[in-house]
């Protein structure tokens, strides 16, 4: 059986999954070259990947997302383009579970028999559609049988609307998991918001944790050190996060899987495996948005 998989937010990504094993994988960056490119569901849009690389109708077709809370009609939208682009297989598609594809894809790469799985990047689903919450941060336990999700912590990514900031609609978006609601930028969304606070794009949120290295170097370059000492004090909050986050699932197993796109940030992945040395942190290869496509593909073959 042949699935694809199809991430549709930003990372654009498509792979080939057979018989339970990655065939290709595929950004399509690499294709249009638009960094960070997404589709915005424009009838125009079709994906040069799957027009260069796809010459068969796939079994089926696995697409995930990073579901903001108005991005549900886009990504319908461009399903409907890539269903006709593909001859009309059939699809799964449930934007609820971006952080849980994440998970997967570093499972499937880490060859453990069962792991907790850390997931933070800069916003994942939302718990309802027009929800001002998403999810930042998560914890799974994953076997080769279940995934199970055990803390999520979501964050208000739309600060820019205030009047949605009120216990009421916290009580609304309320789960039945150990749920965190707040409006702290957590995680990635750190390093968003620091980018945008001293002019820069959102992102451009690895280039804020590359920069926030050269707070403790003794030689002095020509860069702006109060945009330095922004980008370390966040690099130390999200270090501290993250540790609070480990100690929880380590109580669930000593196999630590990191996944989102926060694990770009290779400085801070070292000083987890220095702290906890009698843990076994794998960190995903894929760890930003083009990976998700595979955990779908993972989900869909293993979970669903």
């Amino acid at each position: 059986m042949i699935i694809l998989g199809i991430n549709i937010s930003h990372h654009t990504s498509i792979c080939i999954y057979e018989d339970g094993k990655i065939k290709k994988l595929y950004n399509e960056e690499r294709f249009n070259l638009e960094k960070n490119w997404a589709p915005n569901g424009k009838n125009c849009e079709i994906l040069q990947s799957i027009n260069k690389k796809i010459n068969f109708k796939p079994n089926f077709v696995c697409y995930a997302s990073a579901s903001g809370a108005s991005t549900s009609d886009r990504e319908y939208k461009t399903i409907k383009q890539i269903q006709k682009q593909l001859n009309h297989p059939p699809y799964f598609f449930d934007n609820s579970k971006h952080h849980l594809y994440h998970a997967l894809t570093c499972f499937y790469f880490s060859k453990y028999n069962e792991a907790a799985a850390i997931v933070v990047d800069g916003g994942g689903a939302v718990s309802k559609r027009f929800s001002p919450y998403q999810e930042m941060q998560s914890i799974y336990t994953v076997n080769k049988k279940s995934i199970v999700c055990h803390f999520k912590h979501n964050s208000n990514r739309m600060y820019q609307f205030p009047e949605f900031c009120n216990e009421e609609t916290i009580k609304n978006y309320a789960n039945n998991y150990l749920n965190v609601y707040s409006q702290k930028a957590i995680g990635g969304r750190a390093f968003v918001e620091g980018c945008e606070k001293i002019g820069m794009k959102g992102t451009d949120a690895g280039k804020l944790m590359g920069l926030s290295s050269y707070a403790n170097s003794k030689e002095k370059y020509n860069l702006n050190y109060d945009h330095v000492k922004i980008a370390n004090d966040i690099q130390i909050q999200t270090f501290n996060e993250t540790c609070d986050l480990i100690e929880i699932a380590k109580t669930k197993s000593k196999n630590i899987l990191l996944s989102g796109g926060y694990f770009l940030n290779c400085s801070n992945n070292f000083k987890y495996v220095k702290k906890y040395p009698d843990l076994n942190f794998f960190v995903d290869p894929i760890p930003n948005d083009a990976g998700t496509c595979i955990g779908a593909c993972v989900y869909y073959d293993n979970y669903k």
